[in-house]
């Protein structure tokens, strides 16, 4: 129960008594009381001196009441049993010679209906506030539970909680006001001798009761990881989360290609909807290639806050609104209740019409999660970007440095030949192999990252005037970029850079090209970048607007000077989709012996 101020004072209490609203059985009874370990300032102070005349309560002897004592089942039965007794116009006083002080009590509560046989296990121990409720919304004739507010949820209480009817009835009467401004309850608390005494002045006496109007506490949207599998046709799928409770399956878990074909989980975004296409059957004799898990991600760890998205969520034939949430706007969440999974043991089944024959492969991206976990997610995400770095070599089959031997591209080939006689599934393929282009490099990372608890998306744009992949991961509250590929250049010598690894958009925009709100270019050209001065550049932003200024001009050669040598480059800015910008291709980039950006671009 809530602290209340002592605005209700004792002159207050005491024209309350007497106004046509109180209940009129309950007249003081005796004189008021001092206890020493009450005094004036106390939260409680009026509320026990009232309880004490009008025979509700006592003290606890010499000369205390100790209100911050735990009221035992017992002493809530017998404060039942009083007020009941005095209601029908007795005197409060309750018998107890039997073997316990409170047999009599208990004898009345029984032949009365106010307990059950049974109902509880113990008397001599602490009542919950559940069961406080339970007996306090029974002491009194139903009408004298008069509602006065419109509660109609509370925050920890449920249909399953215990008690749950008569904690709305005293709630609804005003009797009842929880512990804030949302109305929480603690059902499962005990209760002090004086939050009861602040109870018992307000049913004897109505004129106390409080009208409330509760604030609607905002849902615990914290993100947790889970150990959790979702099998789709029996194909098992790491990423559940949990949401308050409620379970969720994020939509890049499912648009794996490790995980499913192409064809047989398939999300797509248009207006306000973000559609799923869930295998219905599978033709004939189908053998789809599956993970034998190594590794789950953390159970229990936090990926962040999330917010319920406006999207509609559409399986099949049905809508569900409030079935998504993202992570500042990112990476959708859905429900599995939403999808029609059921629960199976500790995991949940979506079964089609029919399953596949299922084959399963190792799991060469599990293997080596267990020693990349670290105590942060940012030392995590670091671990994985360098054990791929590290582990992997750009395919020279699709972009062979200069000088490659046809020996060494034998060789190559050689391997991928070998690795898909066992392997089926890209991320198998591309580790056994140790060779891979950039959607290897960014599946694989998005894989251990979802794996190991850290939310990651793949992002699709242009690299240094190419089709390219990368990343973006939730760390530290924030969506920074990773870049595997970049960060491990075409050389003849291993190289580990970290120069695209946790980096923001200005980082990225050197030499990438996305379509995304946060690339770091305007969505109009402004013919002022016409007057940049292309031989002062100052600042990135500069830079790319002076190079689709010397573009949007027709110009085939020229030169971009910097005022620190090197900071910029890349042709990314190119692809913003500006009207007139009719170029076919471009080249060139950074000259040590002139210290400037040399470009040459060919025009439709």
């Amino acid at each position: 129960m809530r602290n209340v101020s002592r605005s209700l004072t004792a002159l207050a209490l005491s024209l309350a008594l007497f106004s046509s609203s109180a209940l009129a059985s309950f007249q003081p009874i005796r004189a008021e009381q001092s206890f020493a370990d009450v005094p004036t300032s106390h939260w409680a102070h009026d509320y026990i001196s009232q309880s004490y005349t009008l025979g509700l309560m006592s003290g606890t002897g010499g000369g205390q009441f100790s209100p911050s004592a735990q009221m035992q089942v017992a002493e809530i039965i017998s404060l039942c049993v009083r007020l009941r007794d005095i209601y029908q116009g007795g005197d409060g006083v309750l018998d107890q010679s039997g073997e316990h002080w409170y047999d009599s009590a208990v004898e009345q509560a029984l032949e009365l209906g106010l307990v059950t046989q049974g109902q509880f296990d113990r008397y001599d121990r602490p009542a919950t506030r559940a069961e406080l409720a339970g007996l306090l919304a029974h002491a009194l004739p139903e009408t004298e539970y008069g509602a006065i507010n419109q509660i109609t949820a509370l925050p920890d209480v449920t249909a399953s909680t215990p008690y749950s009817q008569e904690i709305f009835t005293l709630y609804n009467a005003g009797i009842l006001t929880g512990s804030d401004m949302y109305g929480t309850f603690t059902p499962e608390r005990s209760i002090t001798r004086a939050e009861v005494c602040a109870l018992a002045c307000r049913l004897a006496l109505p004129e106390t009761r409080e009208t409330l109007s509760l604030v609607v506490k905002p849902a615990d949207t914290t993100v947790r990881a889970t150990g959790r599998k979702l099998y789709v046709a029996g194909i098992p799928v790491y990423g559940v989360v949990d949401i308050a409770g409620k379970f969720y399956i994020p939509v890049e878990a499912l648009d794996d290609r490790n995980v499913f074909s192409d064809s047989s989980f398939y999300a797509s975004e248009y207006e306000n909807t973000l559609s799923l296409r869930i295998p219905a059957y599978y033709y004939g004799d189908v053998t789809v290639p599956v993970l034998n898990f190594w590794a789950a991600p953390p159970g229990g760890h936090v990926m962040g806050t999330a917010e319920l998205s406006p999207l509609v969520l559409q399986v099949k034939e049905a809508e569900f609104r409030g079935a998504i949430y993202t992570l500042d706007g990112k990476y959708p969440m859905v429900s599995l209740d939403a999808l029609g999974a059921v629960a199976d043991g500790v995991n949940f089944r979506l079964n089609p019409e029919s399953t596949p024959t299922l084959a399963g492969e190792d799991d060469l991206a599990g293997g080596p999660l267990a020693g990349l976990q670290r105590s942060t997610d940012r030392e995590t995400v670091t671990a994985i970007h360098d054990y791929l770095v590290n582990t992997l070599t750009y395919n020279p089959l699709v972009s062979a440095p200069y000088g490659t031997t046809q020996a060494t591209l034998d060789k190559v080939e050689q391997a991928f030949q070998q690795a898909e006689e066992t392997y089926s599934l890209p991320n198998n393929v591309t580790l056994a192999t140790k060779y891979g282009i950039c959607q290897n490099y960014a599946e694989l990372f998005r894989t251990m990252c979802i794996r190991s608890g850290i939310p990651c998306i793949m992002i699709s744009g242009m690299g240094n005037g190419g089709s390219h992949a990368w990343n973006q991961v939730y760390v530290d509250g924030e969506w920074l970029y990773v870049d595997c590929t970049f960060d491990d250049p075409v050389s003849s010598k291993p190289t580990l850079n970290h120069t695209y690894c946790l980096v923001g958009p200005d980082v990225m925009a050197r030499n990438h090209y996305w379509d995304g709100e946060d690339y770091p270019m305007p969505d109009q050209y402004d013919p002022a970048w016409e007057q940049l001065d292309p031989n002062n550049i100052t600042s990135a932003d500069m830079f790319r607007k002076c190079l689709v200024a010397q573009v949007m001009m027709g110009k085939t050669n020229f030169s971009l000077r910097t005022t620190k040598s090197g900071a910029y480059g890349g042709i990314a800015c190119l692809y913003v989709d500006y009207e007139g910008l009719h170029w076919s291709s471009a080249r060139g980039g950074y000259n040590k012996s002139t210290g400037t950006y040399d470009y040459q671009v060919e025009y439709w």
